[in-house]
Parts: C-alpha cells; sequence; structure tokens
C-alpha cells in the first residue's frame, strides 16, 4: 500500500501503457478498462480544449460502478496554430518531425476524474522549443522508435526526448501524456480516505 489511498477503486480508462507505467511508479493500484472511440470525429472547435474535451468524451463511454474512481486523459500537441495527432505512417511521423525541429510547440493533457456522483477536469499545458534535427536524424528516430501511438510523433522519455528538447516550460510528465504531480494531488484531495 502506498501513501495514497483512495476512497474509490481507482479504473483507469486509458491504453496508454506510459499513463499505466506512470500510476504504477507511485504505487497506486487500478484496473484497466478501456473503451476505443473514434477521437478523430470528436474533436473540439477550440484546439487548446481538445485534450480535456476528449478525456471527458472516453470517460462517459466507460460505465462504473459506484465505488469506482475512472481516470481518462488524452494528450495533444499542438504546433503554429495546428493540432497534431498521431502519426499514421512513416512518411507523416517524418513530416511532424520535420514541423517540429527548431521550434517552440504546446502539449496538453487533458483528464476527466468520474465516480457516479462527482466529475472532475484538469489541464495541463507544457511548453517545448526544440534544437533544429538533421533529416538523418528524424528518419532514423522514426525507423527505430516507430512512434506511431504518440501525439506529434515522438516521446519524450526517448531517443527524441534526450536529443532535440532545448528548454521546456512545465510538467515534463504531461509530455508522456498524464501530468502525475497535479492528477496526485487532485486524488489525494478530492478522493483521499
Amino acid at each position: 500500500m502506498g501513501p495514497l489511498r483512495l476512497s474509490h477503486r481507482l479504473v483507469l480508462g486509458s491504453g496508454s501503457p506510459r499513463r499505466a507505467a506512470l500510476l504504477s511508479d507511485i504505487g497506486l493500484p487500478f484496473d484497466l478498462r478501456v473503451v476505443p472511440i473514434h477521437e478523430e470525429t470528436l474533436l473540439h472547435p477550440v484546439i487548446e480544449e481538445t485534450a480535456p474535451h476528449l478525456a471527458r468524451i472516453k470517460s462517459l463511454a466507460i460505465p462504473i460502478t459506484c465505488n469506482e474512481l475512472l481516470l481518462t486523459a488524452d494528450t495533444t500537441v499542438i504546433c503554429e496554430g495546428r493540432l497534431m495527432g498521431k502519426a499514421l505512417d512513416r512518411d507523416s511521423a517524418i513530416a511532424m518531425l520535420q514541423q517540429l525541429s527548431g521550434k517552440t510547440h504546446r502539449v496538453d493533457t487533458g483528464v476527466c476524474l468520474r465516480t457516479v456522483d462527482k466529475e472532475i477536469h484538469l489541464q495541463s499545458t507544457t511548453f517545448l522549443e526544440w534544437y533544429t534535427l538533421e533529416q538523418q536524424e528524424i528518419e532514423w528516430y522514426v525507423d527505430q522508435y516507430q512512434p506511431y501511438d504518440k501525439a506529434g510523433a515522438y516521446g519524450i522519455q526517448e531517443w527524441m526526448g534526450h536529443r532535440a528538447i532545448r528548454s521546456i516550460h512545465g510538467c515534463p510528465l504531461n509530455v508522456m501524456g498524464l501530468p502525475l504531480p497535479l492528477v496526485y494531488e487532485t486524488l489525494r484531495s478530492e478522493f483521499g480516505s
């Protein structure tokens, strides 16, 4: 048993192995329950509000019982006013990384915490400035890491995160898909037993 005891059984409504690993790292036991949704058709008209919007839609798609607390999340990457989703293939991953190279982009993660009688929405934003990348570096990274399940086609915990980041403002874990300190503090204050 870790330092945080919750009043409800925690359920993670996400297929992301990174989110599951982050929750495990802080000693929170949880069940996994995933209902796939078609995110592309459900985007918010204001791109900066897309992440919390999708986190809530994911939450409402998953049934819970009265003793469960559901955590869902969605992460978006925005560069030069454009929303970057997950890469569909090698070419789109390369194109995304070319767009991020040498620029500043933002990563938003929206989180929805829901019980049968309470719903809390969180959003965390992190700004990353990147060094300029060589084309061969981009292609090597895509071929080695195949980052097709990640918004913006990169993982901060992988080679690209170690190579590209000139500066970061905000929570680094947010870029991995879950602003864990904010989530933990909210779980403690709102659902601690």
